[in-house]
């Protein structure tokens, strides 16, 4: 019975700072962040093209305000590939900026036009 006892009073701090350990990140996993940057299939099935509504709209890895934006685009003319509905409900086009490579995600609200007609 003292083994036992021994046993468990020196092993159950460990057991504990384990399960500490193992179950932080689970409780630090939240979808906030990058964390929450999703990067869908897209292909250009959309001939269309439109331009910022506003001043500026950042051009983003992914269809989310938490992923990180590739550019800011001014007054370009974005080529349009496709559009999906993220997570929140949004719909974000896949577009392409006129006379370069710079290609991204920009939020359909940010154009004059309500961005890309065909989904992803």
């Amino acid at each position: 019975m003292k083994r036992t006892k021994l046993w468990t009073s020196l092993a159950l701090p460990f057991l504990v700072a384990s399960a500490a350990i193992v179950s932080a990140p689970a409780a630090g996993a939240a979808t906030t962040g990058a964390s929450a940057c999703t990067h869908p299939a897209w292909s250009n099935k959309d001939a269309g093209y439109g331009y910022v509504s506003g001043s500026s709209a950042p051009l983003r890895t992914g269809p989310s305000a938490d992923c990180p934006t590739t550019a800011t685009v001014y007054s370009a003319r974005l080529y349009y590939h496709c559009y999906v509905v993220n997570s929140a409900g949004n719909t974000w086009t896949h577009a392409r900026i006129d006379g370069t490579q710079i290609n991204g995600w920009i939020y359909d609200g940010n154009l004059s036009n309500s961005g890309a007609l065909k989904a992803c």
